[in-house]
């Protein structure tokens, strides 16, 4: 089975937008169960958001306004998933 940790690349910047809130939460309650964490907290905690980005130390965060630029290159060293595609796989 494909986890969200299985995501996480050393030399990529990897963001994952969400559809909606539910997908959004969705997302939370995989990453939780796989041990990440948001700001120091359990990602249910947290409001939903349109992108969210995945680090390599198992910690996911919000996307600010560079974060956004970044997401939306389409640099090689960037990746954009979506959410349903990856949460399509649990």
């Amino acid at each position: 089975m494909k986890t969200i940790e299985s995501l996480i690349n050393a030399s990529k910047k990897v963001y994952v937008r969400m559809s909606s809130d539910e997908i959004c939460r969705r997302f939370f309650a995989q990453a939780e169960r796989e041990g990440f964490l948001f700001g120091g907290e359990k990602p249910t905690k947290k409001e939903p958001s349109d992108i969210i980005a995945v680090l390599p130390d198992k910690t996911i965060c919000y996307v600010g306004t560079i974060g956004r630029i970044a997401a939306g290159s389409g640099a090689e060293n960037v990746v954009m998933l979506e959410g349903e595609e990856v949460l399509g796989s649990f």
